[in-house]
């Protein structure tokens, strides 16, 4: 992917990986303790092209505190449409499965680093840099 995130391939995956739902198996990618940042996007989509490098960046600089991952709209319309996602590129912060933000559009470093900030300490998963 562009963005660096895993990329999401199926409605089966969003279910098991973002949206924390268990079928049976023991097999988890992803942490299931951490929040997932989801990057809904478009291999034609001009902004989600500027977005990807704000999202590699913010996956650097949270490396370890959230997981990535990334959703083309064009192979799973119905998991964006079930999500929400009317215009893309939109990122959302998922935990347990739950919506946590949803940041719609070209975003800078610093209002996704907020955002992913506001996320962790909601969940008292931020350590303070004193």
């Amino acid at each position: 992917t562009k963005s660096g995130g895993r990329l999401i391939s199926s409605i089966e995956q969003f279910d098991k990986e973002v949206l924390k739902n268990k079928d049976g198996s023991d097999e988890q990618p992803l942490d299931p303790t951490l929040p997932v940042l989801v990057l809904f996007s478009a291999p034609w989509c001009g902004p989600c092209r500027l977005t990807n490098p704000v999202v590699k960046e913010i996956m650097k600089q949270y490396q370890n505190k959230i997981e990535v991952v990334e959703i083309s709209t064009d192979d799973l319309p119905e998991v964006a449409s079930d999500a929400g996602v009317l215009s893309i590129p939109t990122i959302q912060l998922y935990h347990e499965g739950k919506v946590m933000d949803t940041i719609v559009g070209c975003v800078a470093k610093n209002v996704l680093a907020r955002s992913v900030d506001k996320v962790l300490e909601d969940l008292g998963l931020l350590e303070e840099s004193m």
